[in-house]
């Protein structure tokens, strides 16, 4: 990724008319990173910057050594009008001839082939092995969905042991102790909800002077020791009266970067979680909007073809014939 930003240094200005540069890659730099990673961030200055002209999926086993797929990559800081704002995407991994094997490179392309690959690519229209795309299709904002925390205070010897094996407890004297322990009995084996863990602190300490001022570090340690997580509790408000959210729910989504946030999540969220909602504070560093942007060019999601499955009855046919088979050979070895 850094070295195809070097080769974008390289280019003519265009002020002196330009230049385009090509280099091959393996497929990672199309996708690796997630929205806000150096790699997303490399893929959205290529293409915010429009230096990204064409990229072109080349054949599988076309180098020594390796089998993987690679990528040509086309940047040009000089792209004819028709082309401005845009990223043509070529699928050339069907145009391969056969060739002796050679430590992995099984396959070249031939010179009709490369006159047929440089013939779409000059012809930058719309047909089966190329597709032209406004460069935002590639972007998406990576938003935070939050939902709320929602848990109840399970008052039993389990409970208490975790309570008292705490920092708070222990700074407590004896005396402190053993009036906690009188006010906690006639709740041990029941089920409060969460702001029972304030208003029990409050009359427990009115109600027995031995037990002082109840700090927001015990208080904090009663919740920590008594909480469990219950999806049928009320949700957790904190002191302004706004819902906590819960770390262990906390989900992501790709909003595609010309849908609006809050349209895609009351379609593709609140359907499925109605209490979730958007962490407004998840921004993103550039442009200061929810959701962090991020830029992938996946290959298969504009060029995939769905095969259908062959039907149950001919491949129970063929198994049965594969079967018949087996049981033949194995006759012919026993007899």
């Amino acid at each position: 990724m850094l070295f195809l930003l070097h080769l974008a240094s390289k280019l003519e200005v265009p002020e002196k008319g330009g230049g385009r540069a090509a280099i091959v890659l393996s497929g990672s730099p199309l996708f690796n990173g997630g929205a806000g990673s150096g790699e997303s961030e490399i893929r959205r200055w290529l293409l915010e910057n429009d230096l990204v002209e064409a990229i072109i999926a080349l054949p599988t086993e076309i180098f020594f050594r390796t089998g993987i797929g690679t990528y040509l990559w086309i940047l040009s800081n000089k792209k004819p009008e028709n082309r401005r704002g845009k990223v043509q995407l070529l699928n050339a991994t069907g145009l391969w001839t056969s060739i002796k094997n050679e430590g992995n490179k099984r396959r070249m392309i031939s010179d009709e082939q490369t006159r047929q690959i440089a013939d779409i690519y000059s012809s930058a229209e719309e047909g089966e092995l190329n597709r032209i795309f406004d460069y935002q299709v590639f972007g998406y904002r990576r938003i935070k969905v939050l939902q709320p925390l929602r848990m109840a205070l399970h008052v039993n010897e389990e409970t208490i042991a975790k309570l008292k094996e705490g920092k708070a407890w222990s700074k407590l004297s004896d005396v402190q102790k053993a009036a906690w322990n009188m006010a906690l009995a006639p709740y041990v084996g029941q089920v409060k909800p969460f702001d029972w863990a304030e208003t029990f602190a409050e009359k427990a300490a009115q109600s027995d002077v031995r037990i002082g001022k109840v700090g927001k570090t015990f208080l904090k340690s009663l919740i920590e020791a008594f909480g469990v997580r219950d999806p049928e509790g009320d949700p957790v408000l904190d002191a302004n009266g706004d819902r906590v959210f819960d770390p262990e729910l906390t989900d992501y989504e790709n909003v595609p970067l010309l849908e609006s946030v809050r349209d895609y999540f009351v379609r593709e969220v609140l359907p499925h979680v109605p209490d979730a909602w958007i962490d407004e504070s998840f921004q993103d560093d550039k442009d200061k909007e929810i959701g962090r942007v991020g830029y992938e060019i996946n290959f298969n999601r504009f060029f995939y073809k769905f095969i259908p499955p062959r039907r149950l009855e001919e491949i129970d046919a063929e198994l049965k014939q594969v079967e018949a088979e087996i049981a033949k050979l194995l006759g012919e070895v026993t007899e």
